[in-house]
């Protein structure tokens, strides 16, 4: 993929699969700007790394869950590098219990993230796209979306419906050549997994591909979705999960 004279947002990309989707964007040419809330020392840490390989970047603090936050985020952007041409909103928070360990209320901050933080990323940033006439913005789940899960109840909810407003926004912006679409993911080993080998040998036999996913198979899907080549594909949802679930 070649991004030269592209600027992308990258939402949660201090670290994890974010953090592997910056560095990939970055060595395809991209001008990145790297959008972290409570993960302040690793952006830096990855903003520095990277300008020490003479990539163009910086890093932006916000809340996606407020709209004001937002809005002050793509205000700075605008100043430091310029317009935003696609969003990829990595950013996602989840408490792992089952619906009945919540309190009433616990669960407004997942969907303020999940689902909120989703549509102020939009209000905020597709606009100037439709006045361009080009743009993409993508859209990164856990596949607990598609396929529910009990320990991940309100974050699938709230992604859920997530997938379900890129699928309107595609309708609503094509006209505009703008590119809405949605990754869905199985379980990424990022070298982090809190699992003992004998829990990850029964996880990874429920995949076909008989491997957990890794971040370059993430990359790989994003980076395809940026591209030109992509430019007829909106409103869909491509799966990157090992063939762990499938839809028809």
């Amino acid at each position: 993929m070649d991004l030269r004279g592209k600027t992308v947002l990258v939402t949660g990309g201090a670290k994890g699969v974010g953090r592997a989707i910056v560095q990939a964007l970055a060595e395809a040419g991209a001008t990145i700007a790297l959008h972290y809330h409570h993960s302040e020392k690793e952006a830096h840490e990855t903003v520095e790394e990277l300008r020490r390989a003479n990539i163009t970047l910086c890093a932006v603090k916000a809340n996606l869950a407020h709209f004001a936050e937002v809005e002050a985020m793509k205000n700075e952007l605008d100043q430091t590098l310029g317009h935003v041409d696609m969003v990829v909103n990595n950013a996602g928070y989840t408490k792992t219990k089952s619906f009945f360990a919540y309190k009433p209320d616990e669960w407004r901050e997942e969907v303020d993230v999940c689902l909120h933080g989703v549509m102020n990323l939009a209000y905020t940033f597709v606009p100037p796209m439709k006045e361009r006439g080009k743009g993409k913005f993508i859209q990164v789940v856990g596949d607990s979306a598609r396929t529910g899960d009990r320990h991940l109840i309100i974050s699938a909810a709230a992604r859920n419906g997530a997938i379900s407003f890129m699928k309107s926004l595609a309708q609503e912006v094509g006209r505009d050549n703008i590119q809405c679409n949605t990754l869905s993911l199985g379980l990424i080993d990022k070298g982090d997994l809190p699992f003992k080998d004998e829990v990850r040998q029964k996880i990874m036999k429920q995949y076909p591909a008989k491997r957990l996913g890794e971040p370059s198979d993430v990359t790989g899907a994003v980076g395809f979705l940026l591209s030109p080549a992509s430019d007829w594909i909106t409103g869909q949802v491509l799966p990157v999960n090992g063939g762990h679930s499938m839809f028809g």
